[in-house]
C-alpha cells in the first residue's frame, strides 16, 4: 500500500472553502497515517483566497501553494499541481466541497488492486438541471467519439499513481478527458461510486462557454487518439479520396465529350475537377508537414502552458 499522496486542489475565488478543504484533507490523511502534501493552485483568484491559503500554510508545513499569474483554467491549474507533486500517488479534488474526501479509502482500495488510476462516479449528482443536462450530452459525445467507458469522466475526485499523473499533458478543457487520455497511453483505470453534495459557498464556474470549449477539446482528443502519431493517415486519406474523385469525374467528362454528349465550353465542370484535384494535393502536403511537425514536437517540446508568479513550498 502506498504511504504518501499529493492532493491537488485548484482554487478560483473560493475564499470560504479553503480552510474547510484543508480541514477535510488533513483530518482524513492523519487518520490514514499517510505522508501527504496539499497543493493549492491559485488560479487567478480575485477574492481573498490566496490570503486564506497562506494562513493555512502558516499552520501546516504539509501545505504548498502555486500562485499562477492569471486565470489559466482548470486543466492548466491541475497540470501545475501535477508538475509539483512529489508523492507516490496524486489525488485531484475541486475546492468547492461537493465531494466527500473521507471516501478516499475507496480509491486507495482500487489502487491497491493494481489500477493506475481511479475515477469517482457522482451517481446521484446535486447540481442544477442545466449542468446535469449539459454533462449528460457531453458524456454521450464522449462515448461516441472516444469511448471513455466511464460513467463520470469529469468527476472532480480522482486518484492516480505518480507515473500515470506525470504522463498527462493538460490544457484547455482536457481535464474532462483524463480517463480517455490515460487509457490511450495504456494505463489501467477503475471507478468508484462517491457521494456528491450541493455547493454551500461560492459560485459555480460552469457556464455555456465551457460547453463549446469542451466540445472542441473533445474533437482534439478524438484526433489525438486516432491520428496524433499518424496525421498523414487522416489528411492523406482525405486527399487521396479527393484526387480519386477528381480523376473519376475528369475521365467521365472526357468520355462524355468524345461521345458528343456534353460541351465543356463555358462549363464549370472542368474547374470543379481541377479544384478537387488541387485540394487533394494540398491535403497530402499538409499530411506530410503534420507528420514532420509531430515528430519534431515530440523531441523538442518542453514549454509549460501556464505561468507561475510564486511557489510557496
Amino acid at each position: 500500500m502506498s504511504k504518501s499522496i499529493s492532493i491537488i486542489a485548484p482554487v478560483k475565488d473560493e475564499e470560504d472553502n479553503v480552510s474547510l478543504v484543508y480541514k477535510d484533507v488533513s483530518n482524513v490523511l492523519k487518520k490514514l497515517r499517510m505522508d501527504y502534501e496539499l497543493i493549492f493552485v491559485n488560479d487567478g483568484s480575485t477574492d481573498t483566497s490566496l490570503k486564506e491559503m497562506l494562513l493555512v500554510k502558516s499552520k501546516d508545513s504539509h501545505v504548498k501553494i502555486i500562485d499562477l499569474r492569471k486565470n489559466f483554467g482548470q486543466s492548466c491549474a491541475m497540470q501545475a499541481g501535477i508538475d509539483l507533486a512529489s508523492k507516490d500517488l496524486v489525488c485531484y479534488i475541486d475546492a468547492d466541497l461537493q465531494v466527500d474526501f473521507s471516501e478516499l479509502p475507496l480509491f486507495l482500495n482500487e489502487i491497491n488492486k493494481g489500477f493506475d488510476g481511479v475515477i469517482g462516479w457522482r451517481h446521484k449528482r446535486k447540481d442544477s438541471f442545466f449542468k446535469n443536462f449539459a454533462s449528460r450530452i457531453a458524456w454521450t459525445f464522449r462515448q461516441k467519439l472516444i469511448g471513455a467507458n466511464m460513467h463520470d469522466s469529469g468527476c472532480p475526485f480522482k486518484v492516480f499513481t505518480k507515473e500515470a499523473a506525470k504522463d498527462l499533458e493538460l490544457y484547455g478543457e482536457m481535464h474532462r478527458y483524463v480517463p480517455a487520455l490515460l487509457r490511450w497511453r495504456g494505463f489501467s483505470l477503475s471507478e468508484v461510486k462517491i457521494t456528491h453534495k450541493a455547493r454551500q459557498f461560492g459560485k459555480t464556474k460552469y457556464n455555456y462557454k465551457r460547453i463549446y470549449k469542451g466540445f472542441l477539446d473533445l474533437i482534439m482528443v478524438w484526433f489525438w487518439q486516432k491520428y496524433s502519431q499518424r496525421p498523414m493517415h487522416l489528411l492523406g486519406g482525405i486527399g487521396f479520396i479527393s484526387i480519386a474523385l477528381s480523376a473519376l469525374m475528369g475521365f467521365v467528362l472526357i468520355i462524355l465529350r468524345l461521345m458528343g454528349k456534353i460541351s465543356l465550353t463555358n462549363s464549370s465542370f472542368p474547374l470543379f475537377v481541377y479544384t478537387l484535384f488541387t485540394t487533394g494535393i494540398i491535403l497530402f502536403c499538409f499530411g506530410i508537414m503534420a507528420d514532420l511537425s509531430v515528430r519534431t514536437n515530440l523531441k523538442v517540446s518542453n514549454r509549460k502552458n501556464y505561468s507561475v508568479r510564486k511557489i510557496y513550498n
